[in-house]
This record gives structure tokens, sequence and C-alpha cells, in this order.
């Protein structure tokens, strides 16, 4: 994904039998009958069904043996299943290793086609389903016998499986060998992320598509909020884009966690990357809500206007600073919290901010895009603009996707 070792070609710990029963959900829950003419694809379902991992030679030849026969003539192929006693005239000819042919087969089924990126999380590839054609990408992230998963992984997995939306992005599979030091994300895959699209295709200044493609960031957005879920680190890098679609996909909830309405609950304030974090995170504040998804919207959307970052700093009391001088320095009229805010301090220095106009010039002279965009940054998270009404702004009337 403009975002392993699976077989190749030209954002707590969780235990071996909760990955096989999340690798189960990811990858049947919407599978179409018409799974059942893709050899291997069909195998793999059939191996679901088994809960033991290993099956004697006798089961392994009257229950798996004859969708083997069907799988397709390759030398690979034949290479892996080798590997767990299976002779083309014989069929097993030992106890099988169910849940080792399954994560076999399941890497054998997607081939890399080279790295898309990498950083903390892992790396990831671009691949290809070798029975279906479709691109997709592929997030290698580490696991350990001893501690698991990371936080991060879990909370994404445990997301995609809770969010379907035609604006987030889908998780296709998850493959988890038993005693595996990686686990793999199958995860749709689209040309680029949003900051590379601002870069590269001349298109992207375009305010109709920028529209386009604000308004698809906060249908995703409004999904997750209607579920539950604040995704916590929205920016342009995981910002999904189809080049020749036109189609936004939210990625990465790394970071995302369930919140509930009016639940006066005590989050970290060490989330989203510093140029797209809410003012009330960086005043320290411990209960927040799902707003500060719609600061970050806000962000995103002055940045693919003015081609660049609003707010710029490398510290969190720098970037402070920045925000006060542009919007200006906000108080307990315009803000009733502030006050109790563990970072705030009398002592600010008072800024008288700019006309919203003087900090996205292209749309001085549209008064529905200034009006969203200063609703989107809002000071007050309980007076910014929810995604339900954003979504019914006039900015985006008669637009077309």
């Amino acid at each position: 994904m403009a975002h392993g070792d699976i077989g190749c070609d030209p954002r707590m710990s969780m235990s071996g039998g909760q990955m096989q029963a999340a690798a189960e959900s990811g990858s049947t829950s919407s599978a179409g009958a018409s799974e059942q003419y893709l050899p291997i694809t069909h195998l793999l379902r059939h191996l679901s069904h088994f809960k033991a991992l290993a099956a004697e030679r006798e089961l392994a030849n009257a229950a798996i043996a004859p969708l083997v026969r069907k799988l397709p003539t390759d030398q690979g192929l034949a290479t892996l299943l080798e590997k767990f006693g299976w002779h083309p005239a014989h069929g097993f000819t030992t106890t099988l290793d169910l849940a080792g042919l399954k994560g076999a087969l399941q890497k054998y089924k997607y081939i890399k086609m080279g790295q898309l990126g990498s950083g903390s999380y892992g790396v990831v590839h671009k691949a290809v389903n070798r029975e279906t054609h479709e691109l997709l990408a592929i997030k290698k992230v580490a696991h350990s016998s001893e501690y698991g998963l990371s936080d991060s992984t879990i909370r994404e997995i445990s997301t995609l499986r809770e969010l379907t939306h035609e604006n987030i992005v889908r998780l296709k599979d998850i493959i988890a060998t038993v005693n595996g030091q990686h686990v793999h994300l199958v995860l749709e895959f689209l040309d680029c992320d949003l900051r590379q699209y601002l870069d590269t295709c001349p298109q992207a200044s375009e305010i109709g598509r920028i529209k386009s493609i604000v308004l698809q960031i906060l249908r995703g957005i409004r999904h997750a909020h209607m579920n539950s879920i604040m995704h916590r680190d929205l920016k342009p890098q995981n910002v999904l884009i189809g080049v020749a679609t036109n189609q936004v996909k939210i990625t990465d909830f790394g970071l995302a966690r369930c919140f509930l309405p009016n639940a006066d609950r005590a989050y970290t304030e060490r989330v989203v990357t510093l140029y797209y974090r809410a003012p009330e995170l960086l005043l320290g504040a411990h209960t927040y809500t799902s707003a500060v998804d719609l600061w970050s919207v806000g962000c995103i959307m002055a940045e693919m206007i003015n081609f660049e970052p609003l707010f710029k700093a490398d510290t969190e009391i720098g970037l402070l600073f920045r925000i006060f001088e542009k919007l200006g320095t906000p108080n307990k009229d315009v803000w009733r919290e502030l006050p109790g805010l563990a970072h705030f301090s009398d002592q600010f220095p008072s800024f008288p901010g700019k006309p919203i106009q003087e900090l996205v010039p292209r749309l001085a002279n549209d008064p529905a895009g200034l009006n969203l965009l200063s609703r989107l940054l809002t000071y007050d998270p309980s007076c910014r603009i929810t995604a339900r009404q954003a979504l019914e702004h006039p900015w985006f009337q008669g637009l077309n996707l």
C-alpha cells in the first residue's frame, strides 16, 4: 500500500488461536460463492474449518487430498506440497501439519512485486493475488512468542475487521503462521498516498478534486465515528488515492481506539502526527473526543489548497504558537475549558490572529469553503463541526464524485 516472506517473483499480545480466528474472519467474511472455483482459495477456506493443528494421514487423504489434486500444476506449488508429505500418486504419506500448510499456501497465494515502504511498524510490499490478479499491499509486522503483536498492530486488525466502508482500506487477509516471527496483513492497494499525490499529480491542485478528497475522507471518518472509533492519526500519508478512479481510502489505524459518546475517560494526548494535532492535545487534555479527527481534516484541507502544511513546527509548544499566530490566541470566552487544560498558561503570548482568507488565499472568493475550514479549525472541540455536519455543508453542494 502506498503504504514478508511471501512468494517472490519479477500504524497487547495475541495468542496463536486468536490470530487464527482473526485470520479466518478477515479472509473469509466477504468471500463469495465464486471462490470455490479458485482452487488455492477454496483449499484455504477448507483448511480454516479445521481447529486442530494437524491431521492423521488417513483423515488428510480423505478430507484434504481431493482438493489438493485440483490445484494447478506448478513446480513451485509441487515443491511446497512435497514439504508436507505430499506425493502425487499416493497422497499424503505422513501426518499433515494443517496449520503449516495453511500458512505456506497463504504466502504462496501472493506474489511480491517490490517494496513500497518501511518504518517502525515493519515493511510493506506491493503484491498480486495469483488467482484473481488483484493488486494488494502486504504489511509485514513483527510477532514474538513472548510478547505477541504490538498494540498498534492489534488495534489495526481489530479496527479494520470492525469497519467496512468504501472510504476505509479493507483488510483482505491475515497470514499468521504457528510460531512465526512475523504476521502479514494483506490490504487493498491504491496508487499512492495523498502526500505523494500532491507532490506528483497536477490535477491535485484543482479545487473540485480537493473537494472530492475532503468529502471522501469525511465519509470514512463519519463511518468510523458512527462505530465509536476515532482514528487519531489522520495525515496525508494515511490517506490513499486511486489516481484513475479518484477513490480515497483512509488507512493506518494503529493509533485508533474505541470511545463512548459523552464518556469522561482519560486517553493519552501523545497521538496524531505533530502538524495535524488538535490544540486540546497540544495543551495536554486527557479527556478528548473524536473532534480531534476533524481538526486533522481541516489541516489536510488547508494543506491541499496551499500546497504546504498550514501549521509547521518542530516542537509541541512551537506548533501551539504557530496556531495562535494564525488563528489568534484563544481565551475562555471562545473555549470555556481552556484554563483547566494541563499545559495552558495565562502567560502565553497574545496573538490577534489573521483573517481566514489570508491563511488560504485561494478560497478568498469562496465563502462556503472558508466557513467549512474555519469550523473544522475551531478551538473549542465541543463547537467544532462534526463529520456528519461537515458532509452536509454547502461547500460540497453539486459535487459529483
